[in-house]
């Protein structure tokens, strides 16, 4: 296997146009930095509006987390709809899940309005269980689904899951539909000529060093804006003391070479195209995708809260043999490229919007984990610089406040380090946290 992500050659598929990076002073109404689901989403949202935006991106629109993901359009991040229940009640796990079903149907409508090539494809979600701890898993997941009032799920036991689909090793599943797959890289790539259009001013391999004031400063030029909206991953405390709220996972991706079509027939008796994940913590997940490839993606306990990049290609070595497993039809397939990525999460795996202590004209998204959630906060923002955001979006501004309860606060760090605060709060989060500790601590003195 080679080092590549996958998502960047197929952009020889196609002609994309780079935006050269920015060298001069700018000023603009409104400063976009960052070009990933959020940046792109929150510039969409600000089209046509009579203001005059600029986005910055360091790489090419989509060249970080966004574009290196899996590109699953699901509302399952590293939360199931249980866990959120668990720790929100109906009403609030009912609140928050609209959040990525929200962002899915925004990317769904550009990719439709626009006619974006990027492999959007529907693919219902598949919630799989190993073990009797697993299918407990599958079965509380489909219990709070209906006890929310969902109505497109479906449970399979053993063996109705084995006719839908050609695997071994798993206890039960839980699937609901309304769920996509994308090429992420190609999507925002596929956007980027749409904001051209209504007038947006892009500026790629241009990164962003500090803010002062209202104005961003780059190696060679600078933007003075009414309003900031920073949506960039992997800050570090320099640009912003809020980078402290926000630490990263380590996941990895593979891409494997085409499937025959006997062994496609194998992995879907049914004919369905499924993305599936299964109930261990550090989950492997996967997909087809053009040409008939698995993307496959996983990591193991050691390297998930690394401080730093892990590269080796022993974890994904790992992933490939756990997923042989359950698809011993499969023992031969090569997988031909790999790629790690560097996934910014929050202590409790939900994103956080706040406004900068010091000037409440500069926005900060942060922590987002899935495209779906992304494509929301990046909108959210932007609609609430616009005025247009809904009456009740102020809900959103509670549960994602820097100001939520959080397991362990931020200044244990010190004494811990900052991947042991963040795993152990992730996973009591997941698995533990409940009723309302939620609120910001000033609500929650009222109770």
């Amino acid at each position: 296997m080679i080092i590549q992500n996958w998502w960047v050659t197929t952009l020889l598929e196609e002609k994309y146009m780079f935006c050269k990076p920015l060298q001069a002073h700018r000023k603009c109404d409104v400063l976009i930095i960052g070009g990933g689901m959020s940046g792109v989403s929150a510039a969409a949202a600000l089209m046509n509006k009579g203001l005059s935006v600029v986005l910055l991106e360091k790489n090419i629109l989509g060249g970080s987390s966004s574009g290196r993901s899996a590109g699953f359009l699901t509302p399952d991040s590293e939360l199931e709809l249980s866990q959120l229940v668990r720790r929100y009640g109906l009403k609030g796990a009912n609140e928050i899940w609209e959040v990525p079903v929200k962002g899915i149907a925004l990317i769904k409508e550009y990719v439709t309005k626009y006619h974006i090539n990027c492999d959007f494809r529907v693919q219902d979600s598949l919630f799989m269980g190993i073990g009797k701890s697993g299918w407990q898993d599958v079965q509380d997941e489909m219990k709070c689904r209906k006890h929310v009032g969902f109505t497109n799920q479906t449970l399979y036991n053993k063996q109705e899951l084995d006719n839908l689909v050609g695997s071994a090793g798993f206890t039960g599943a839980v699937r609901y539909t309304d769920t996509y797959g994308i090429n992420p890289l190609q999507y925002l790539q596929g956007m980027k000529h749409h904001l051209q259009e209504a007038g947006i001013d892009i500026y790629e391999s241009t990164e962003v060093l500090r803010i002062e004031g209202n104005t961003a400063y780059t190696h060679a030029g600078s933007v003075a804006a009414g309003q900031i909206i920073v949506a960039i991953d992997k800050m570090e405390h320099q640009f912003n003391k809020v980078a402290d709220e926000v630490f990263h996972a380590q996941t990895f991706l593979s891409i494997s070479e085409p499937l025959n079509d006997q062994e496609l027939y194998q992995l879907y008796p049914s004919g369905d195209d499924l993305q599936m994940w299964d109930s261990t913590l550090v989950y492997s997940y996967w997909r087809l995708v053009e040409g008939n490839r698995i993307l496959l993606g996983g990591g193991n306990a050691i390297t998930t809260f690394l401080p730093k990049a892990w590269n080796h290609e022993d974890v994904i070595d790992g992933v490939h043999k756990r997923f042989k497993s359950h698809f011993p039809f499969l023992r031969d397939l090569h997988f031909i490229q790999y790629w790690p990525g560097l996934i910014d999460t929050t202590r409790d795996l939900l994103p956080t919007i706040v406004r900068d202590a010091s000037n409440p004209r500069i926005h900060f998204i942060l922590g987002v984990v899935g495209l779906p959630w992304a494509s929301f906060c990046g909108d959210f923002v932007a609609r609430n610089i616009l005025g247009t955001a809904d009456e009740d979006s102020h809900k959103y501004f509670e549960y994602f406040t820097d100001r939520r309860y959080f397991a362990i606060p931020v200044w244990v760090e010190h004494l811990l380090g900052k991947p042991v605060v963040f795993a152990c709060s992730n996973g009591w989060a997941k698995y533990y946290q409940k009723d309302l500790q939620h609120l910001p601590k000033e609500k929650k003195k009222e109770f």
